[in-house]
């Protein structure tokens, strides 16, 4: 009955609003379907649904809303409550819920949390019997690791001090050893330098019995171990630095619940995704899997990627692409996004490019020429790129792959070597797919023009994998005049 009362609420919806994405009717009767049954549920949506979805799900919760918990992002949260509700409550649908953890709801009220709020909930006791829905999950844990976060700062050192006047003397000793230790290492002004965990224990031993009840130190020294990474960012400028603290597999913390309750994930990304490796490896089985709608189907990507290319670690590779950056924005009317991860690398394009065609070229900015130029990372692109007119194109001069000079990344390999895994293959590959994914998904359809110009491509085995990820696309051979 729910199914039928959903699709039919939803073709009312669509009479006062444009139907976007074509299969939204199909996606509400599933979600009803998962709702009714309590099934675990993953549902793989194409990626030219964008936000289309929304309606598809908010329905059914407007309809069925007993012991639902939506999981949502920041970014989430403002496409719901400043998009998704108005268009809701001007087709007369009443969304019923209780945001944050001051309020626990009621079993007949939808209870919207944030990732830091769903932690909380959790150690707490606060979610069992409950149906969790994660939208986008394929960020779910990168959400998670950072409201599982710790950062300490040389403020929090004062304090420690303060509160432990006893211990002055011994925690200033490993506050200056570290200090001296990390800037030696330091070989750029803005470093990150990874820290043994050790380095926690020692403290935890000096304060013995007296351990601080102050966060962010008690959460420090309660939850630091092999699972979590710990790493410094240095300011040189002020010659000090922050302790930050993370999860290796932010997934682990929250497997029981996972384990326990009955989910519902909607994402954009593949299976491949390391996060869904991560997933399967803790047993976590769905009762329904469905890929709504055919990839193939959509609008191919123009995709020029040159035969010959050299490769990343030969000394022609940095003029190579400035050359190649400059010949695809030449006589481009519309916006052109050039993708570097890398930071060093991304500066130095965009200091030469700026030599070439002046004030058009801009660093990770929203502020743009109809015809400006921006150098930006990956991430940076994918949060911001709904502010942002459509380009004429995206230049991948690199594949983006995670850098080992990430402490984060290169202790998450570390652990995958330990465990005998295939660190490549299981983790930085399905990062990478999955960050490409991501940086297309917006412009597909929009006759938008994707350049890598990065020879391991067409020469290295894994570069069909991400050839096959991409799809569907069509080939450039050779640029064209506009």
């Amino acid at each position: 009955m729910l199914e039928v009362n959903s699709h039919n609420h939803l073709k009312k919806y669509y009479q006062n609003n444009v139907v976007l994405w074509p299969h939204n009717l199909t996606l509400t009767r599933l979600i009803s379907r998962s709702l009714s049954r309590k099934d675990n549920t993953f549902i793989q949506l194409t990626s030219d649904s964008r936000n289309f979805w929304w309606p598809g799900l908010l329905i059914p919760l407007c309809l069925h809303n007993n012991n639902i918990v939506l999981i949502l992002s920041e970014k989430q949260c403002r496409q719901l409550f400043e998009v998704e509700l108005p268009k809701l409550r001007s087709s007369r649908l009443v969304f019923d819920y209780v945001e944050g953890i001051e309020l626990i709801p009621s079993d007949k009220k939808i209870w919207i949390l944030r990732y830091q709020d769903l932690i909380f909930a959790n150690e707490n006791g606060l979610l069992k019997n409950r149906q969790l829905i994660f939208p986008e999950s394929e960020f779910m844990a990168n959400e998670l690791r950072e409201s599982m976060s710790i950062k300490i700062t040389s403020k929090d050192w004062e304090q420690l001090i303060d509160s432990h006047s006893s211990y002055e003397k011994s925690i200033i000793e490993v506050h200056e050893r570290l200090s001296r230790r990390l800037f030696c290492q330091s070989a750029t002004t803005d470093a990150a330098i990874r820290i043994d965990n050790r380095e926690i224990l020692t403290l935890k031993e000096i304060l013995k019995n007296e351990l601080p009840l102050a966060i962010p130190w008690e959460r420090a020294f309660n939850v630091v171990n092999n699972e979590w990474v710990t790493w410094a960012k240095l300011d040189n400028k002020t010659l000090g630095w922050d302790w930050h603290i993370q999860p290796l597999v932010p997934l682990q913390t929250l497997s029981g619940l996972l384990s326990n309750n009955t989910l519902l994930l909607l994402t954009n990304s593949g299976n491949t995704d390391s996060f869904f490796l991560d997933l399967n490896s803790k047993k976590i089985s769905f009762t329904l899997k469905v890929n709504l709608g055919n990839r193939l189907e959509q609008e191919p990507i123009p995709l020029f990627v040159p035969k010959r290319q050299p490769l990343p670690n030969t000394s022609q590779f940095y003029r190579y692409i400035l050359r190649q950056c400059q010949r695809l924005i030449l006589c481009r009317i519309h916006a052109t996004i050039i993708l570097v991860d890398d930071l060093q690398l991304r500066l130095q394009l965009t200091s030469e490019l700026a030599g070439e065609f002046g004030l058009r070229v801009v660093h990770e900015t929203t502020n743009i020429e109809t015809n400006g130029i921006i150098c930006c990372s990956c991430n940076w692109w994918i949060i911001n790129q709904h502010n942002l007119p459509v380009p004429d194109q995206l230049i991948f001069p690199i594949i983006p792959l995670p850098t080992l000079e990430s402490p984060w990344i290169a202790a998450r390999v570390e652990m995958l070597k330990q465990q005998g895994r295939n660190w490549f293959r299981d983790f930085l590959l399905p990062e990478t797919l999955a960050t490409l994914l991501k940086s297309v998904a917006f412009i597909r359809g929009k006759d938008v023009r994707v350049a890598i110009l990065d020879g391991r491509m067409r020469n290295r085995s894994w570069g069909k994998l991400i050839f096959e990820a991409l799809e569907p696309w069509v080939i450039l051979e050779r640029l064209l005049p506009y």
